[in-house]
């Protein structure tokens, strides 16, 4: 699932019935990092670029339950070093050998989510618990640093909070959710998802944020440690295995990014935004270089 971090200003469901939005993101990665000696101060694994097309909206059944969903398409490449190749393997043969590590750009659509969300409180504090659910909307490849995502299901559990005070222009978002994963291998990839930002409006349509989004997956496989019974020796690592094979789906990816978001209303009914933002903690992933968004919200009645 692509780890976007939605729109850049607070707004509750009784303020905006219904949206569609639909995002441009582009998002380059670079060294790969993990808290041994190998990799602990970065890696060179070459990098990779992604664009991403993201089509969302919420849909408020009433003034209490709303439902969403998204769908990103995304296209992906990796450059420079060690990509993903199947020479390593002898022993153990993959059942899935599509190469997507070969310079050039593949992809298609990623994971379909879909949930509802409860508000359990109008006025200037809102929480709103959530539910999602995630899955594959195709059987991409998992298997290469291009590739376009884990091929997993998932489902979010979490509450999302607004805060914004009475005769104030400053705004305020958070949410948290734990997000229960497919256990490939039966490993537990589970993780935390939070995300945090403080707003400003400078002008009535003019408004700014900046924003933290964390991933902490406190189980799963850890580079090099797991793969070698010497990790100050990356050569003696068993690449030959399947759980080489499904590496991307089982690490322990951890991160923190740090960013910032406007957005502009053109009407009552369309909003622009942009955001921009790169790692600034990162383990057993690879961080985010930059990345830069654009979108556009359409806003409607639900009658």
């Amino acid at each position: 699932m692509m780890l976007a971090v939605g729109c850049a200003r607070a707004e509750g469901d009784d303020a905006r019935p219904a949206s569609i939005r639909v995002e441009y993101q582009y998002i380059r990665t670079g060294e790969f990092y993990d808290d041994s000696a190998i990799f602990g101060s970065g890696g060179d694994i070459g990098t990779t670029d992604t664009h991403a097309l993201v089509l969302s909206g919420d849909y408020p059944v009433n003034d209490r339950w709303t439902v969403f969903a998204s769908l990103p398409y995304i296209r992906k490449r990796h450059q420079g070093t060690n990509p993903h190749n199947f020479l390593e393997f002898s022993n153990f043969d993959p059942p899935d050998r599509r190469l997507v590590d070969d310079g050039s750009y593949h992809g298609g659509i990623q994971d379909l989510s879909v949930g509802i969300r409860y508000l359990t409180t109008h006025g200037p504090f809102r929480v709103m618990p959530f539910l999602a659910y995630g899955v594959p909307a195709d059987d991409y490849p998992f298997y290469g640093k291009a590739s376009i995502g884990a091929n997993l299901w998932s489902v979010p559990v979490g509450v999302q909070l607004d805060f914004q005070p009475y005769f104030s222009d400053w705004f305020f978002s958070g949410s948290l959710a734990y997000v229960v994963r497919e256990k490939p291998l039966d490993i537990n990839v589970d993780y935390w998802l939070s995300y945090a930002s403080a707003g400003y409006y400078f002008q009535p349509r003019l408004f700014g944020s900046v924003f933290l989004l964390n991933k902490y997956t406190p189980h799963g496989v850890e580079l090099p440690y797991d793969f070698t019974d010497d990790p100050t020796y990356q050569d003696l690592a068993d690449f030959d295995t399947e759980l080489w094979w499904q590496h991307d789906r089982v690490l322990a990816h951890s991160f923190t990014n740090l960013g910032v978001a406007i957005g502009y209303l053109l009407s009552d009914r369309y909003e622009v935004s942009g955001q921009i933002w790169s790692t600034v903690h990162a383990d057993q992933v690879n961080e985010v270089d930059y990345a830069v968004s654009l979108a556009l919200t359409v806003y409607f009645d639900r009658n």
